[in-house]
This record gives C-alpha cells, structure tokens and sequence, in this order.
C-alpha cells in the first residue's frame, strides 16, 4: 500500500480555506500514486475549535464540507477528521471516504481533559470501535489520545486490525516531538503491526503544532517521516519506506517554532504588519530579528522611545540592529512626556520617594505609544519580555506587557541569550550585535540600572523557575536538588502574586510543557502558601550522668 501522510496547515473556524487545503493534498497525493491519504484531526474546523462547536451553524457548515469532499475522492481512499453529529451528540472523528462515498466513520475513544485539552467539554466518547478495508488490509483508525493510553489501539489489532491510522493534532512543546516519536515505534513494535501518525501544522493562538508526522513498521522501525514546521505530504510504500526529514536539535525547534508561531498569529488574524518596541537590550533584538524573518523586513516596524536613563549605546544597538535587519527605525524620544507626567502627578505624590511608581511612567508611555500606531496603522504589537521576568512580575502591567502577542512569554532569559546567539550561527553573520550580548541585562528606568537589582542573576533564577512551572515541584522538593531555601521561597512568592498580572497580558507561543496560557489554569486570588521550611536543630547530646 502506498499511504500518504498529508500534513496540513489548518485554521480554526476556515472551515471554506480548510476544506480547499484537504482537496489540495488530496489532488497531490492521487498524482503521486497514493492509495490511501491520511488528513490530521479535525482538519475541517481546525483544532481545538473550543465552544465554535457550540454554534449550530458551524457543526452544520462542517458537515456540509465533509459532504462535499466525500464528491470529490475517487481511487486514492482518504481518512479525514470532522466533527460528527448523532441524535445531538458532537463526536471527535474521521471519515473513511473512498470513490464518492463515506464508507464509515471512527469517533475518537479516548477524550483528553487536561493540560490544554478540554476534549470532554464539547464530545461524547465513541460507543465502539470499526474496522475498515482498503486492498485487502484490514485498517483500524485512531484520533490522537487513542495512541497515548492503553486499550483502544490494542482492541483494534485484536479484532484484526493489521495498519492503524492515527490522526492527531498533537500540540508542540520542547521535547515532544520526541516523545510523540516513541510513542509510535513502541506501539507499532509491541502490537506487531505498522502505524501511521499524521499530525497537524500551524500556529493556533498560543499553541503550536510542530508536524513531524510519521510511519513505522512492524518492528517499531521508523520508515517514513515529514519535516518539522512545514506543510507536506510524504508518500509512504508500506513495503519500502518514504521520505524521512531529519529531526531538528533542540534549540533549531524552539527557533522555528516561534517563526511560525509569529508568522501564522500575524497572518491567521490578518494583520499585514508587526512592531516591535526596540530598546537596544536583547529581547526586543531577538523579537525583532525572529518577526524579521517569519514576516519580511518590509512588514516590520521598530520603534526606539529613549529617555535621559536610556544609554547612548543602547540607542546605537537599536540602530545597528535595525539597519542590519533592514527593519525601518522611528525614533520617538519620550522625556518631555515622561516630565509632564511626574508634573502632572507631583502635588499628588507629594514628598514620598521616588520609586517604581516614577519609573513605571516610562513603559507606559511607551505602551500607549506602540498602541496608537497599531490602532492607526493595523499593526500588531509583539511585545518583548521573557518568562522570566513575566514569571517573577518584573514586567509593567499596561507598558511593555501592553500588545497583541507576547513572542518571548515562554521563554526564560538564559534561553533568549541562547537563541540569539544560535540565530547569528544560522545567518552566518551577527546579526544581533555582540554589544547586545555581552550587556547585563538593564530596564534603563533610572540611572545605573541592573535587573540584578530587584532579581537574582538569572543563572541562578531560571533553574528555580523551570523547576517551580514547568515541573511543578514543591519548595521543599526544589530545596532538596540543592538550591538555598531562602531564594527559593523568594521567588515562588514573586511568581504566586504576579499571576494578577499573567491573566491580563496578551496570548504567547508555547514553548515548553507548562507555558503561562491555555494549559496553566491559577487562581488570582489565592491564600495558598506552601509552608516555610524549618531547619532542623541538631541532635543535643545525651546529658552526663
């Protein structure tokens, strides 16, 4: 059998663009011999669809398109994910359509509630399992979940299922690609049968789908794989094998990742250009170069807004970078207004010190100005701060956390350095200036700033944060790999009151297991708090007698 693996970009809600992307895919891969394509989940809404599958008119237009691809497949079989309806239960599910006609449907078994996946909100889960033939291969098809959890794709090998077709829309995090990959040699080698998974593309809000679709045999040996981040379809003969892309190393993930997370949100809510706030340091540097990129220099704007605090050389980094990028630069000094401000606010303020209240004044100022050029223009504003300082609420609340999409939101600070150096590596020249590199990290609020002011360094913040967010551990299981527990306390306690300030910023690529969206659900008013660790006293030696 010759299976292509059509990996496609969907649009939540496109349900007209999507169908014409499964009729494109399909049209490649009868050319190219196929008998059987084999489309990702719910490729005709888009996933997750959330409560669009509350709106009647959807689900209709949704099986209205299932209806009008089922006319147009003819020799080359097709599998495709939809959204079923039966006596007013919505299913999770994928056609079987083969010369004109829909030969049956799945329903996906297995409905995932947790993490960023609200499954059981919206389906009912399958009432059985079929089996389907195609050439005399007795075929059993799964939807995404169904392959992570024990039972379903065993029950279909044991009632004869001899290749089992997985559609998935397995959303991407560091590492997952991986883990999806083992998941489908171990299955594939423990039942004795080959599987096939073919996964979704695209950024979709906060999440990312990263692709990687592939075949393995019998054996658990992969024959056939498509490339990360990139639509395709890959031909596979089930007796000889297909195309196979290379896995990417980790920090080429992240990088093309948070390209297409920026050039997909960009696109998917049409807007034609982004700006990006510069201010010479190195995360708006790696925003800008990373938009640069995924959107054209043309469709850029950087915006410098210096005060008396901002350094001479930061204003030069801004200009090199931009001029290296070919990005257009305005440059909009804001002191006059920044003075007007504490003029206006001084008889309130009164005697009291000057402090972060003063120093906020600037990023706002800022933020209102980015927001009139994006009202004015229809730009998107790409805001620039890390998941270390949105994790620890060193970032200002309507200033630089003001804008439509937060690139860096999952992204700690050793990371971000980490990824502009590799994007000097991948362009073969820098790009972002070494003088950007080799700067401590400053605000340039008020004179002689550091972050390491009001923040560990982050070499010894980042280990803490990952292990607090992305692991979920407790303080004292933090203390106990190693970490001095004054620190530790220090910073769950900056994390736990910022989250106030997560709720309100605007959605951000998700990079890792646990990102500060859809999949981390933390109440703002919260009295929790982990109990402080106590020292244990030693041992008082026996008393003499």
């Amino acid at each position: 059998m010759r299976l292509a693996l059509a990996q496609i970009n969907a649009t939540v809600g496109d349900i007209a663009g999507n169908t014409e992307r499964v009729l494109a895919a399909y049209r490649q891969a009868e050319r190219g011999g196929a008998d059987l394509v084999l489309f990702p989940e719910l490729a005709i809404t888009g996933y997750p669809p959330l409560d669009l599958l509350g709106k009647r008119s959807f689900v209709e237009a949704n099986l209205e398109a299932i209806e009008r691809i089922t006319g147009q497949i003819r020799r080359t079989a097709a599998v495709v994910g939809f959204v079923d309806r039966q006596h007013d239960q919505l299913f999770n599910a994928a056609a079987f359509l083969h010369r004109g006609q829909r030969v049956g449907v799945q329903h996906k078994t297995a409905l995932p509630n947790y993490d960023v996946f609200y499954d059981q909100r919206h389906f009912s889960v399958a009432r059985k399992q079929r089996l389907f033939e195609l050439d005399r291969t007795v075929l059993g098809i799964s939807i995404c979940e169904d392959i992570w959890v024990e039972g379903p794709t065993a029950a279909l090998v044991e009632t004869g299922a001899r290749l089992i077709l997985n559609l998935s829309a397995s959303p991407f995090f560091a590492g997952k690609a991986e883990l999806r990959r083992r998941q489908v040699t171990d299955t594939a080698r423990r039942l004795k049968v080959p599987v096939a998974l073919v996964n979704l593309i695209g950024g979709q809000d906060d999440l990312i789908y990263d692709g990687n679709s592939l075949v393995a045999d019998s054996t658990g040996r992969v024959i056939a794989a498509c490339a990360a981040f990139r639509e395709q379809v890959a031909i596979c003969d089930l007796s000889r094998g297909g195309p196979r892309a290379k896995p990417l190393e980790p920090i080429a993930e992240l990088y093309e990742a948070l390209l297409l997370g920026i050039r997909d949100y960009t696109r998917k809510n049409r807007f034609e250009k982004a700006l990006v706030g510069v201010s010479g340091g190195i995360d708006s540097a790696l925003v800008l170069a990373l938009a640069s990129e995924a959107l054209g220099p043309r469709n850029v704007v950087a915006v410098s807004m210096p005060t008396r605090f901002t350094a001479r050389r930061s204003v030069q980094a801004a200009q090199t970078l931009t001029r290296r990028l070919g990005v257009r630069l305005l440059t909009l000094p804001i002191e006059e207004l920044r003075r007007s401000y504490l003029e206006l606010l001084r008889p309130l303020f009164g005697s009291r010190p000057p402090g972060v209240a003063e120093e906020n004044i600037q990023p706002r100022i800022r933020g209102n100005i980015l927001m009139a050029l994006s009202n004015k223009f229809g730009y998107l504003v790409l805001t620039t701060g890390n998941k270390s300082e949105v994790a620890t609420g060193y970032a200002t609340l309507y200033g630089d956390m003001a804008g439509g999409f937060a690139v860096l939101s999952d992204l700690l600070k050793t990371k971000v350095f980490k990824l502009a150096r590799y994007l000097n590596r991948r362009q073969r020249r820098e790009i972002i200036p070494a003088s950007i590199l080799r700067r401590a990290p400053s605000a340039e609020l008020r004179p002689r700033q550091k972050d390491s002011d009001a923040l560990p360094p982050y070499r010894r913040l980042d280990p803490i944060l990952h292990l607090y967010i992305e692991e979920n551990l407790t303080r004292r299981e933090i203390v106990t790999r190693g970490f001095p527990a004054d620190r530790v306390a220090r910073i769950i306690r900056m994390v736990d009151r910022a989250e106030y300030k997560r709720k309100q910023m605007p959605p951000g690529i998700r990079l890792t297991a646990k990102a500060f969206g859809s999949g981390r659900l933390m109440p703002i008013t919260n009295g929790w708090e982990e109990a402080p660790i106590r020292k244990r006293s030693k041992p008082r030696s026996p008393a003499k007698s």
